[in-house]
């Protein structure tokens, strides 16, 4: 997130609003790298972490019980104290608030200053008092020229040389001037060599940020992010929105690949037991050779000698020679019993190999939907649902408790076109849920054997013209498996032929008079 100096500008100007007067009741450090003013109404956090920024909170986050030593300090010199003024140097990434509190050993007032450096992985809380020296920091800097440490005399990075465009007379925003000016990230200068400077100000006068999405990430700017839909909202709750969403995509991310890699060894294990059932089922051509010999041998079976191995015969029905192999240790009797016990196991292992490529089969179809509803997730929301899913299926075991989840009921994706809705399930259990819930007239639409999306068009009652059914055909083959090609077969049908038969899992129905159109995929639904 670009926490530059211009959102700086408005998260101090929401501070001083709600601070200004108020005293500092106490003072927490969250975590290690965050402090926390705890004030009468409200919360000044501080996080030094990359990406480092400020903001207001109305909720006390959660808290260690044993303050960090910055903070024990803190609470030493500032508790109690008044928040006087709050500052920020130029239109940078830095300033100070003012503080005055009652020193009882001086039994007089005393000021502090506690100066603020957002400046990513070298940012800092320095406490410096009213000669201008360092009491103690956050994070003590063993620099040459700028050392930060207890005792020594505070000199703020700042550097005032930079264009400042709140007070300096700027007309040309050719690279020089750009890359002169003081606080602006470089996501902000684009957004500036956009709208100009004169829209630029009068945006850094209004109350609220512009919360909008680039790329998949969520960012937060000062001035209007033209070409993106943005949404208005007061300073700290943009930023905390941004890293709000941004938790959130962390968590789809981890979520999805983790559920992407339990149905990839789901399918993997089960494209091996295929295999070897196929294998069985091979044997199925050995069975008539056998057969044939067990008959020649029940015929033939006088002709058989002591330490005989092999059996030469002339077979009946086809007048050639055919050998039997003769097993020397047994008796002609044994011999023609071991034949038929061998054509009785292969033709048991070959009937058992024919119902279990069935179920194995099932079981592919169904993995490789549920893994087109996982990679087609757009939400945190619909991956809950599927993990959910999974867990009823039997898919992901749990060896401990699971922690009590908020339970989520999203809604299926909509679209219109040409005065009719069309829904598209976003798993599993919505495609079992739209579908049941469908009119028999409306039409129902899946890719042609590939996992994909069930699509309903709301036909209410009217005649679906062919071009409705084209472009909902084409959101179905988006929402498939072959979103990527440029070809594809799309079954439709109305709701009447189609139906989900007795057991099967979610997401499985069957269909029947049914029409094939093929289509291109849309390229810009998502």
């Amino acid at each position: 997130m670009p926490f530059d100096g211009l959102v700086l500008y408005k998260i101090l100007r929401e501070a001083k609003e709600h601070l200004i007067g108020e005293r500092i009741r106490n003072v927490y450090q969250p975590v290690y790298y965050q402090v926390l003013l705890q004030l009468s109404k409200n919360y000044l956090l501080f996080s030094m972490q990359n990406p480092s920024y400020m903001l207001l909170l109305t909720e006390k986050p959660d808290i260690p019980m044993e303050p960090a030593h910055f903070a024990q300090f803190l609470r030493k010199r500032i508790r109690n104290g008044r928040i006087i003024n709050i500052e920020q140097l130029g239109i940078d990434r830095l300033g100070f608030i003012e503080i005055e509190n009652f020193d009882e050993e001086r039994a007089d007032k005393v000021s502090y200053k506690l100066y603020f450096e957002l400046m990513g992985r070298n940012s800092n809380l320095i406490l410096v008092n009213e000669e201008g020296n360092i009491e103690e920091s956050y994070k003590h800097v063993h620099d040459e020229f700028r050392p930060i440490l207890p005792g020594n005399k505070f000199v703020p990075y700042y550097d005032d040389s930079k264009l400042n465009i709140l007070k300096d007379d700027i007309k040309v925003l050719d690279d020089s001037f750009l890359n002169n000016l003081m606080g602006f990230s470089k996501k902000s200068k684009d957004f500036l060599k956009i709208i100009g400077i004169e829209k630029a100000l009068q945006d850094l006068q209004k109350p609220y940020l512009f919360f909008f999405k680039d790329n998949n990430k969520f960012d937060a700017v000062a001035i209007t992010p033209n070409s993106f839909t943005y949404e208005k909202l007061s300073p700290s709750e943009a930023i905390l929105k941004v890293f709000q969403e941004r938790a959130n995509q962390s968590r789809f991310l981890e979520i999805q690949k983790y559920l992407e890699k339990i149905v990839n060894n789901l399918i993997d294990r089960s494209e091996k037991t295929k295999d070897l059932i196929l294998k069985d089922l091979g044997e199925e051509k050995l069975l008539e050779e056998l057969e044939t010999k067990g008959k020649l041998l029940q015929s033939y079976l006088f002709k058989i000698k002591k330490g005989d191995k092999y059996l030469p015969v002339i077979d009946w029905n086809t007048n050639l020679e055919v050998v039997i192999e003769i097993d020397p240790l047994l008796s002609p009797t044994q011999n023609l019993e071991k034949y038929y016990k061998e054509i009785k196991r292969i033709k048991n292992k070959v009937e058992f190999a024919k119902e279990r490529v069935k179920e194995v089969n099932n079981e592919l179809e169904y993995l490789y939907q549920l893994l087109e509803t996982i990679t087609s997730a757009q939400d945190l929301e619909t991956l809950i649902e599927i993990r959910e899913e999974m867990k009823e299926q039997g898919l992901i075991r749990e060896t401990k408790k699971p922690k009590r989840e908020k339970k989520f009921e999203t809604s299926y994706r909509k679209y219109e076109y040409e005065g009719f809705e069309i829904l598209v399930g976003k798993n599993n259990k919505q495609n079992d849920d739209l579908t049941r819930s469908a009119s028999r007239e409306d039409i129902w639409l899946h890719t042609h054997e590939i996992p994909g999306s069930h699509v309903i068009i709301k036909s209410a009652g009217r005649a679906v013209p062919e071009q409705v059914i084209k472009y909902a055909a084409r959101i179905a083959a988006t929402f498939s498996k072959a979103k990527m090609s440029s070809n594809v077969a799309v079954d439709y049908t109305q709701r009447k032929n189609v139906w989900k038969p007795k057991g099967a899992k979610p997401g499985m129905w069957l269909y029947e008079n049914y029409e094939t159109i093929i289509v291109e995929p849309l390229k810009d639904i998502f």
